[in-house]
């Protein structure tokens, strides 16, 4: 019987499992698993799963038995073809905003001496802007005063869909104190960790976004 090991599986089951908004409860009673192991198993580094479970898992949690293994993280997106009926649709600012209120991880895309650079930040979206934290001295923090972009994006390999968000603005380096304070409650946590003090605002000038959807056979 074939078992599948990672000490990432239980933190990748309890990601998903907020991502798609369930309770353990209720991924325990899609997958027919105990609830009491579901959350020894996203606790647990040395939790094991048959292939079996693993896939009743992966398909309470809507997603692949590869994505909970980590088997995607080394891959970049999209190798896939195109879906059967893809639709390409332009989203409005509301949807761009949308997908840009909860945060997460973007590109900052900026010029830098040997040219154009885009770099991983961990960003919040406040008040229409792009904010995240970066070193005082740094290439991003070079960037003040300068027209950049923050790009967003999400890929489902698996439906051949996904969505883009591009946001363009002046980059400005927040001093404030108000504006220091009020970005304080975000939570914002620099991307490759340590301690990054300065405080990066795009102060958005134009958002567009993009969507690959699949359409009906109809």
């Amino acid at each position: 019987m074939t078992m599948a090991h990672s000490g990432d599986l239980g933190h990748r089951v309890a990601e998903r499992r907020r991502e798609v908004g369930l309770t353990r409860d209720d991924v325990a009673l899609r997958a027919g698993m105990n609830s009491g192991y579901l959350d020894y198993l996203e606790h647990s580094p040395d939790a094991a799963l048959t292939a079996g479970a693993l896939l009743r898992l992966a398909a309470a949690l809507e997603t692949t038995p590869e994505f909970l293994r980590g088997g995607h993280v080394d891959r970049p997106p999209g190798p896939g073809r195109a879906g059967l009926h893809p639709h390409l649709d332009v989203l409005s600012r509301e949807e761009c905003e949308l997908h840009l209120a909860g945060g997460g991880v973007g590109r900052f895309v900026f010029l830098a001496p040997q040219g154009p650079v885009a770099l991983p930040v961990n960003f919040r979206y406040l008040d229409g802007d792009v904010l995240f934290r970066t070193r005082p001295k740094g290439a991003l923090a070079a960037a003040a005063g300068t027209t950049v972009s923050v790009e967003v994006d999400r890929i489902d390999d698996a439906m051949s869909e996904g969505w883009s968000v591009l946001v363009t603005g002046r980059a400005r380096l927040v001093d404030d104190p108000a504006e220091l304070e009020q970005a304080a409650d975000l939570g914002i946590e620099p991307w490759p960790g340590g301690h990054r003090e300065a405080l990066m605002r795009i102060e958005t000038e134009e958002i567009s976004g993009r969507r690959i959807r699949q359409g009906s056979l109809a």
